[in-house]
């Protein structure tokens, strides 16, 4: 773009050049001897006519002034002899001077200033010299005519006579010179301004070129940059599809081995179960021994609590699928959700309007809700804000070859201290847990039960900046089976209360929010202690207690026998990991055990079988 406006520089150059040569020869000297010859002609008809009518000083002050004018030809630059202004000021005096010393000199005639003014109309009228010279030299020859027509009438000559065909032909060529200046001035400045005309609008086309050349660059720019984003967000993704696969490959492999590994253990924890109960019933209280085989029945529960667990890893263990909306149950689960979180956490809930649907158990999205919420929570020990909402998506970013075409997008996000690559890639593995109190099977269980939903699990964090949980599930139709209900036959029949000590406080909203919605009034406690302590200031009765058989502190068949104290009539149920024999063991009626991990559908039914037995 530069070269270009040189080009044009260059080129106009040259014309300004051309145009300067294009004047005709015309130079100071020329000037210089023509002048000279007027002034010396008109001295002459000045100073030696016979009888003058000016004095001497304004015969000396003309002289002078002729003078002067060849004076000023010699000093003036040559670029300001070639000017029209300059032309027609030498005109003006030049024409001042001769005019005034024909007068002077008294040879004022009519025909002669005739002449002479004829001779400068067509010096002003004619452009070339030489079409001057030519005319005026007729015009000469005619007043020269004229003037030997007097002569020989008269007699008598005189210096006027004599020079007024000569002042007259130098006039003329003078004259005519002066034109021809001026008009090459005026064609030049003509041609000048045409070719600023063109050189401007060269220069807006230019701009014009170099506003669209800058335009496409900055295009090209952009489309560079966004497809450089592009293929950096490609990269990023296929990292996470790779490591989403292997995430997937090594679930599917831990969920097979634990299949197998949780049947022999199942079964040894059953053997430490019945075997304790044998030792304990033989064993008085006050024994040295009772305390240790009391702790490993402790340690064998928690043993059995977890085996169950694994057993659930199995991604080829498929769950109960009912269409749940998906809306509904978060407004329903925003109270415990709310309650799991601390005072300076802000916690925002929000749904799309349009129906939402998906193919899943109620419980098992209760569970991961409420288990990727706590898992947050536990991010943000100093506060922030939490937001979890559910809208139709198309899927998880660049899967292709999904089995659904449409999802319902769940996605849970904090402000806490969020994750590394390293943690995000064990954060599914059972037992993993970067917290110390954590037992470690919340986030796997939240894998599984998506897993086995037929669901996708993606998860996006950052040291610092948070950490962006998004559960898809598939999208079901109306029409495809009918909406999980809650069984009358199953709800309070009165006014009905129930003590629920569950020191694990994911597994104690998930059964506190099924009683809620079969009526019963529940009254909530994490420990023993807490339990006693709440009992004490409730004015109504306890109809039922539902404890775990293993607790710190006080174990639940403690708890029960203090209360039954106060309420003689109330029913126990028993949570435990142990099978029937093993608690048969320790003489636990079966019908008051509730072996864990259970479904929040075999609690209710087991709470009305001990209400209405």
């Amino acid at each position: 773009m530069v070269s270009s406006l040189t080009c044009a520089d260059s080129i106009a150059a040259e014309e300004v050049h051309a145009a300067t040569a294009a004047f005709p020869n015309i130079s100071r000297t020329r000037y210089i001897v023509l002048q000279s010859l007027i002034g010396v002609m008109l001295a002459y008809q000045l100073l030696f006519e016979l009888a003058p009518t000016a004095t001497r000083t304004t015969e000396g002050l003309i002289v002078i002034a002729l003078l002067g004018v060849v004076a000023a030809l010699s000093l003036v630059p040559i670029s300001v002899l070639r000017t029209s202004w300059f032309n027609g000021m030498l005109v003006g005096i030049d024409t001042t001077l001769v005019t005034g010393t024909i007068y002077l000199s008294g040879n004022a005639r009519s025909d002669l200033y005739l002449t002479y003014f004829i001779l400068m109309l067509i010096a002003a009228s004619l452009r070339r010299l030489s079409h001057v010279l030519a005319v005026s030299l007729l015009l000469c020859t005619g007043y020269g005519l004229m003037l030997y027509q007097g002569i020989a009438m008269t007699g008598t000559i005189s210096a006027g006579h004599l020079l007024g065909v000569p002042v007259l032909l130098v006039m003329a060529v003078f004259y005519g010179m002066a034109m021809q200046s001026v008009g090459l001035e005026r064609q030049q400045t003509s041609k000048l301004r045409h070719n600023i005309r063109q050189l401007k609008s060269a220069e807006v086309t230019l701009q014009n070129s170099l506003a669209q050349l800058e335009m496409r660059v900055n295009g090209l720019k952009q489309d560079l940059a966004s497809t450089q984003t592009d293929l950096q967000q490609g990269q990023v993704e296929r990292h996470g599809l790779e490591r989403q696969l292997a995430e997937a490959q090594k679930m599917e492999a831990v969920g097979q081995i634990t299949t197998g590994i949780a049947a022999e253990f199942s079964r040894l924890c059953s053997v430490i179960g019945k075997q304790t109960g044998v030792m304990l019933s033989r064993l008085r209280p006050e024994d040295p021994l009772y305390g240790p085989v009391d702790e490993i029945f402790k340690s064998g529960e928690l043993a059995a609590t977890l085996t169950a667990q694994l057993a659930l890893l199995d991604n080829r263990t498929r769950q109960l699928h009912h269409v749940l909306s998906v809306s509904s149950l978060l407004e329903e689960l925003s109270g415990a959700i709310r309650s799991l979180l601390s005072a300076n956490i802000d916690c925002h809930i929000s749904s799309d309007p349009l129906p939402l649907l998906a193919e899943m158990d109620r419980e098992g999205l209760e569970q991961i809700l409420l288990n990727v919420v706590v898992n947050a929570r536990d991010a943000m020990p100093g506060g922030g804000r939490m937001t979890i909402s559910a809208a139709h998506s198309q899927g998880p970013q660049c899967r292709e070859g999904t089995r659904r075409i449409r999802w319902v997008r769940v996605e849970i996000s904090d402000t806490g201290s969020g994750m590394n690559r390293e943690i995000q890639s064990r954060m599914f593995e059972p037992f993993f847990s970067t917290k110390e109190t954590n037992i470690g099977l919340g986030l796997t269980a939240v894998y599984g039960i998506v897993k086995q939903h037929g669901g996708e699990v993606e998860v996006s964090s950052q040291p610092g900046r948070g950490t962006v949980v998004r559960i898809y599930l598939p999208l079901a139709d109306r029409s495809e089976s009918k909406t999980q209900a809650v069984a009358p036959s199953l709800c309070a029949r009165g006014d009905e209360t129930i003590l629920l000590v569950e020191p694990h406080e994911v597994a104690r909203k998930l059964a506190l929010g099924s009683l809620l919605r079969h009526r019963y009034k529940v009254l909530e406690a994490s420990s023993s202690v807490e339990a006693l302590l709440m009992v004490q200031h409730h004015a109504g009765g306890v109809h039922m207690t539902i404890s775990e058989l293993t607790m710190p502190d006080i174990g639940g068949r403690d708890l029960a026998r203090r209360l039954l104290k106060q309420f003689p009539t109330m029913r126990t149920l028993f949570v435990s990991g142990y099978d029937d024999d093993a608690m048969c063991a320790h003489r636990i009626n079966r019908k008051c055990l509730l072996r864990r991990p259970y479904r929040q559908s075999g609690l209710i039914e087991k709470v009305r079988e001990l209400l209405d037995g």
